[in-house]
């Protein structure tokens, strides 16, 4: 006999504030901590960087939205609410999706920066399952 899965209600705040965060995060991220790496692996210049017009920074904020949309989605398809099922979305997510994703460049570019990727990599990692675990902490299970 087939079990069904839970009706999970994702809450739109809880989207948003999983895309502030990955916005955030990989602010923080790429701009301080691994600025020298990602200067050195784009050949660009600090001041390259600073002269990067705003609307490029709020095309980050547009991808953080579809990053934590297709987060939440995942939990709600997994029927389960929660911080570990958050988690669990986000690792299957990872793997399926940011992995192959971040591993183009490494592949296609004529430089194969490895630095690059594993900065890449483990930022993906790391922000996906901050955010999947926002998403699941706030799911709730709802009536079908």
């Amino acid at each position: 006999m087939l079990k069904m899965k839970s009706h999970i209600q994702i809450k739109p705040l809880s989207i948003v504030i999983a895309a502030a965060f990955l916005s955030v995060f990989g602010a923080v991220w790429y701009g301080v901590l691994f600025n020298d790496i990602q200067q050195e692996s784009h050949r660009f210049t600090a001041e390259e960087y600073a002269a990067s017009h705003p609307a490029w920074y709020m095309g980050g904020v547009v991808i953080s939205l579809f990053i934590a949309w297709g987060l939440a989605l995942l939990i709600r398809l997994g029927g389960i609410a929660g911080i570990r099922a958050g988690v669990k979305a986000s690792v299957r997510a990872a793997i399926g999706f940011g992995l192959p994703l971040v591993t183009y460049p490494l592949v296609f570019s004529p430089l194969h920066d490895f630095k690059l990727y594993a900065v890449g990599f483990f930022q993906i990692v790391i922000a996906w399952i901050v955010a999947g675990a926002i998403l699941g902490a706030m799911a709730r299970y709802s009536e079908p």
